[in-house]
């Protein structure tokens, strides 16, 4: 059973991810991470992508986009991004819409596959990341998802934080969908945060999520990347991933140095 890489996503970065973008990987990796999840702007005023990971020991964990307002050149780009750097994860969100609706899920489970198909050509994985929308009323949407997708072309990215808010346990969550499962977002928060806005997100071992149990329940499922995820910070995001990372090594075991 291989070891799961650890990885961070740049969200935490804001605007910053992308205006000082090699700055920003400096800071990662001398923080113990192993790789990044971008989207494909980070990487516009970037001449050679995968040496401005490589030089630091990063790895491409991963690309995020949303999949109501991607399109198949769009599709195009961020898969011929992911080859040049060694990446083999495309990830969409936001198949529910505004409303939320079975309507919504249904047309973009179908862009999904569309989109899956041409990705595993290039030997990349679509995973779709959930929100606490796919998780209410009985993981409706995830359901709807995976109905109308195949596990050849879509796998999930299971984010754990976003899971607890919309009523379901993450491990039974995994332990569910285990079989379509690749990727996983290990995101923390508070247990009032999880019903208001705007939502308290934390960093790793702070809230109330039980990565112990989410790690042992994923370790078995081949899922390649850990990926750290906190939308916001009240301190620097250096000093909030540092935390995170410190975390896991310290009572999960992944340790890169």
């Amino acid at each position: 059973m291989a070891r799961m890489k650890v990885g961070v996503q740049l969200i935490i970065w804001g605007e910053r991810g992308r205006t000082n973008f090699t700055q920003v990987l400096d800071e990662i990796a001398s923080i113990g991470y192993e790789g990044i999840e971008a989207g494909v702007p980070h990487f516009e005023n970037v001449s050679d992508p995968k040496a401005v990971l490589s030089t630091r020991g990063l790895l491409l964990a991963g690309l995020h986009m949303n999949v109501g307002s991607a399109d198949t050149k769009a599709v195009d780009e961020a898969v011929s991004l992911l080859g040049k750097t060694g990446g083999h994860y495309l990830l969409f969100s936001g198949a529910g819409g505004k409303e939320n609706s079975d309507e919504n899920y249904v047309k973009n489970a179908a862009r999904l596959e569309e989109f899956g198909k041409l990705a595993k050509k290039q030997g990349v994985m679509v995973c779709y990341h959930n929100h606490w929308q796919e998780i209410v009323d009985d993981a409706r949407g995830t359901r709807i998802i995976l109905e109308n997708t195949s596990p050849e072309h879509v796998s999930l990215c299971v984010d754990t934080y976003w899971v607890k808010c919309g009523g379901m346990s993450p491990v039974e969550f995994i332990k569910e969908y285990g079989d379509r499962v690749a990727y996983l977002h290990l995101k923390d928060g508070t247990e009032e945060g999880m019903k208001t806005e705007p939502r308290k997100f934390l960093e790793l071992g702070q809230g109330i999520i039980d990565f112990p149990a989410i790690i042992k329940a994923a370790e078995p499922l081949g899922v390649e990347w850990l990926v750290v995820e906190q939308d916001r910070t009240e301190r620097t995001p250096k000093e909030s991933m540092a935390m995170s990372r410190k975390y896991l090594k310290e009572n999960l075991g992944y340790s890169r140095f």
